[in-house]
C-alpha cells in the first residue's frame, strides 16, 4: 500500500438510486447494527447481504472520514417517482448534505461540464435514460465513484472509468479499497 493508493480512494461517491433505497431500508443494520431478520429478501439476491455489510462497514467509516456522499435533482426525481414520502424526505435529507459538499469543496467545473456531456453520445447508448442521467450528474459534480447496488451497470465500468474517470462500483468492491486504510479513520 501506498500513498497513491490512498490518494486513489473515492473521496466524492454518488449514490446510485437503488443504494439509497438499500440505504433506507437496511438503514437499522447499517447505522444502528441490528441484526438482518433470517426471512429477509436480501438473503436470496447473490451478494445481497455481503453488499449491505459492506454498506455498513463504508458509511461507520464515513462518520469519521472526509468522504463526501452526492444525489442530483434526477435522484430526487427517481424518489419522487416511488410515491414514497417518507423516501423523498428521506432523499432531500441527502441532498441537503449534497447541497453543504458543493458549496464547501466545489461544483462543476469547465471539465467536468465537458466530461458530462460525453455521456450524451452514441458510445453511452448501453445506459438506461436514467442510468445516464445519474453518470452525468456525476461526472457533472466531480464524483471518483458511483455507487451502485446493480449488477448491470458494473459491467461497463472499465469502460466508464476510462472515458469519464468515474469508478463504478458496488459496495462489496468499495469496501475493498476502503478496508485497508480504514483504520486512519478508526
Amino acid at each position: 500500500m501506498s500513498t497513491e493508493d490512498l490518494d486513489a480512494l473515492p473521496r466524492r461517491v454518488f449514490l446510485d438510486s437503488c443504494t439509497l433505497q438499500t440505504l433506507r431500508d437496511y438503514g437499522c443494520f447499517i447505522w444502528e447494527g441490528e441484526p438482518l431478520d433470517i426471512d429477509d429478501r436480501l438473503h436470496s439476491i447473490p451478494d445481497g447481504v455481503a453488499n449491505v455489510e459492506a454498506l455498513r462497514k463504508i458509511f461507520l467509516v464515513g462518520e469519521r472520514a472526509p468522504f463526501e456522499w452526492i444525489l442530483s435533482e434526477a435522484s430526487i426525481a427517481e424518489a419522487s417517482d416511488k410515491r414514497d414520502r417518507d423516501h423523498l424526505q428521506w432523499a432531500l435529507d441527502v441532498l441537503e448534505h449534497t447541497l453543504t459538499c458543493l458549496h464547501e469543496s466545489g461544483g462543476p467545473t469547465t471539465t467536468s461540464v465537458a466530461h458530462a456531456k460525453l455521456v450524451d453520445g452514441a458510445r453511452f447508448n448501453f445506459l438506461s435514460a436514467k442510468d445516464r442521467q445519474l453518470v452525468r450528474d456525476a461526472v457533472l459534480f466531480n464524483c471518483d465513484a458511483f455507487l451502485t447496488m446493480e449488477r448491470r451497470l458494473p459491467r461497463n465500468a472499465q469502460f466508464i472509468q476510462r472515458e469519464l474517470g468515474l469508478q463504478v462500483l458496488r459496495p462489496i468492491q468499495h469496501w475493498a479499497l476502503l478496508n485497508p486504510w480504514a483504520n486512519l479513520w478508526a
